[in-house]
């Protein structure tokens, strides 16, 4: 009866033994699986990450490529608001006749000018004054047509990096 006894409590130890091992082993595998997806996914987001880094690399380029078009465009509409007005000044440019200041023609009295108010009712046309306002809010409305344009090109990268097309 010992010997049947010694004999039942080998085989339970036996059994126990490799449930125990075939346990471990599946733990032992699932744990190192777990652990590849895991490594798996830290590749995958570090690839993306770094993708996205350089898309984003990129659209900062293209930003300050576009801010320094922008000055560049800026300080061009306004050298050539400069030179107009300059070449106006010289002489070297000219109106239309339509909008040059005429003088009242000669049959009016003396008197008349004289009691007029101003320049009004002596010119029909521009002051040399009202040529370089115009001409400075034509460069002042080429600034806003450029801002606008720089602004439109900002939106559209910005859209274009949230798509993840940049």
């Amino acid at each position: 009866m010992n010997l049947r006894l010694l004999g039942l409590v080998v085989l339970i130890a036996f059994v126990s033994f490799m449930t125990w091992c075939g346990y471990d082993y599946g733990y032992n595998q699932a744990k190192g699986q777990q652990i590849q997806s895991y490594q798996e996914k830290i590749v995958q987001l570090t690839t993306q990450a770094d993708a996205a880094l350089e898309r984003e690399r990129a659209v900062n380029v293209k930003l300050v490529e576009l801010e320094a078009s922008y000055l560049d465009k800026q300080k061009e509409i306004q050298d050539n608001a400069n030179h107009t007005i300059n070449e106006y000044r010289a002489s070297n440019l000219s109106l239309r006749d339509s909008l040059k200041s005429k003088q009242c023609p000669a049959v009016l009295s003396n008197v008349a000018s004289t009691t007029s108010s101003g320049d009004a009712e002596t010119t029909g046309g521009l002051l040399d004054t009202d040529v370089e306002f115009l001409i400075r809010q034509a460069a002042r409305a080429d600034e806003v047509t450029e801002q606008l344009e720089a602004a439109q090109q900002l939106i559209k990268q910005d859209r274009e990096l949230c798509n993840g097309q940049g």
